[in-house]
């Protein structure tokens, strides 16, 4: 370990020794003592030229009114020939960078890139840089500046105040009383996770509208410590300064600084407090409804539901009755996270025009939409599958529409249309329908022995597991069975 730390401290010693150090001299770049341009200008503009001068570039320091002192100004580097320019920033506080010597600070950030070696301007790198996509930084610093300025403009429309109890004032106030003038709380609150200061923001009804963190805070889904950020209830973040200033002889709320810059930046933008809250709960509500609605009608659509379609019914009596449709067969959430309890999926159909009716599965009406010539029977099925003996039994009813896959004379293929691959069969001479799928083959032929009542009917013949292998079935059940 000893041997590592000394090898790790003779390497700092080599990298500091061939470390490459600028100093501009009456105007000269030199690079190792050795010179390798000129720099003409004085803060905020320089000129950089190359030792031929055949080549030079314009540094200009640039940065936004008002910004606090700590914030490093960015570089717009322009081509004296071609006038084209780009944009880049400081990468960090190193110790080559000095808000003493910009000009100095300029050529270690050129070099630090590559626009400026041991021979001095790198024109081909600057040429690609300033022919690339715009850093955009003016627009970016400054467009953040000028929406700072509006929010204070709008804040001071307000005439806000604070009192030691941490009540807010505005003269904007709407409450039943005209002379109450409240809009809100603020209170200083310590978190046990890191012990860092933080500030609450409530509305008249305490709802919570924004936190603001001094130091280390975090969130979820925002990947970044906030430092003297406000996070609001709808997730937006903004910049409240830190000022201890206000209180020099004691703490008063009302003369917390930090507090008034926090309320003034919500009210600037656009948190007004009040029953900002309740309102905004509101209008989620509407939204999430809005959405809600949006998905439930494009689920009806991609459902096997039958909605508003044209057709008929023959009922008990055998009488037809036309008009539109609506069928469920299986449940659409609307997005409330409740369920209807009393639904039970396929055991009724509606009539929605003229004289409306209800149609129960257990009558054994038939119906058949015009547009796609499906038909449907209500009926009991027997068998094992789940459909009769588990979601129905649950309201003493196990009966349900089924669409029709085949049909002579009364002999049917049936299938609930959410399973169409769990087959029945239906003869004339049972009121129920039997399943064959997913049933043990020893089972199964007792249940269609059972069923079919035909002793001529051999069951080891015939594959009860597919459509056409019923069909079969059928066929012969009708041929030499059905006298």
């Amino acid at each position: 370990m000893k041997q590592k730390i000394l090898t790790l401290l003779f390497l700092l010693l080599i990298g500091n020794n061939y470390a490459q150090k600028i100093k501009i001299d009456k105007g000269e770049i030199k690079l190792d003592d050795k010179t390798v341009g000129y720099l003409e200008g004085k803060r905020p503009i320089y000129t950089i030229y190359n030792l031929d001068k055949s080549y030079a570039v314009t540094a200009e320091l640039k940065s936004v009114p008002n910004e606090p002192s700590l914030s490093l100004p960015w570089i717009e580097i322009k081509d004296q020939n071609t006038g084209k320019f780009n944009e880049l920033e400081f990468k960090n506080r190193s110790n080559k960078f000095s808000a003493f010597n910009y000009d100095r600070s300029v050529i270690y950030e050129l070099l630090d890139r590559n626009y400026f070696t041991t021979d001095g301007l790198n024109k081909e790198e600057i040429e690609k840089f300033l022919n690339s996509e715009s850093a955009g930084i003016s627009d970016k610093r400054l467009g953040v500046q000028n929406s700072i300025n509006e929010a204070n403009k709008i804040a001071d429309t307000y005439q806000l105040s604070i009192d030691d109890a941490g009540t807010i004032y505005s003269i904007k106030a709407q409450n039943p009383d005209p002379l109450d003038k409240r809009i809100g709380y603020i209170k200083v609150t310590t978190p046990v996770t890191n012990g860092e200061v933080m500030y609450e923001v409530m509305d008249l009804d305490n709802y919570l509208i924004a936190t603001w963190y001094a130091k280390a805070g975090m969130i979820s889904g925002y990947n970044k410590f906030l430092n003297q950020k406000l996070v609001t209830f709808d997730n937006k973040i903004f910049k409240a300064t830190f000022d201890n200033s206000g209180n020099p002889m004691g703490y008063k709320m009302s003369k917390d600084i930090t507090a008034m810059n926090i309320v003034r930046v919500l009210v600037g933008n656009g948190y007004i407090l009040q029953h900002q809250g309740i309102s905004f709960e509101q209008q989620k509500s509407k939204e999430q409804a809005k959405v809600n609605l949006e998905k439930y009608e494009t689920a009806k659509l991609n459902s096997i539901n039958i909605y508003d379609k044209t057709g008929y019914v023959i009922n008990e009596k055998g009488e037809k009755i036309t008009g539109v449709f609506k069928i469920e067969f299986e449940e659409i959430s609307k997005g409330n996270n409740s369920s209807n309890n009393s639904f039970v999926p396929g055991q009724k159909l509606y009539k929605t025009t003229d004289d409306f009716a209800t149609y129960q599965s257990k009558s054994g009406v038939r119906f058949c939409i015009d547009e796609s010539k499906e038909c449907f029977i209500g009926l009991s099925c027997k068998g094992g599958n789940f459909l009769s003996s588990g979601i129905r039994a649950l309201n003493a009813d196990n009966s349900a529409f089924y669409k029709i896959l085949y049909e002579n004379e009364g002999l049917m293929v049936l299938a609930y249309p959410k399973y169409l691959n769990e087959l029945i069969i239906k003869i004339p001479t049972q009121e129920t329908g039997l399943f064959t799928t997913k049933v043990g083959n020893s089972k199964l032929k007792k249940n269609v022995t059972d069923y079919l009542k035909c002793d001529s009917f051999v069951f080891e013949n015939y594959d009860f597991k597919t459509l056409e292998g019923l069909i079969k079935v059928l066929e012969d059940y009708k041929s030499s069975c059905i006298k």
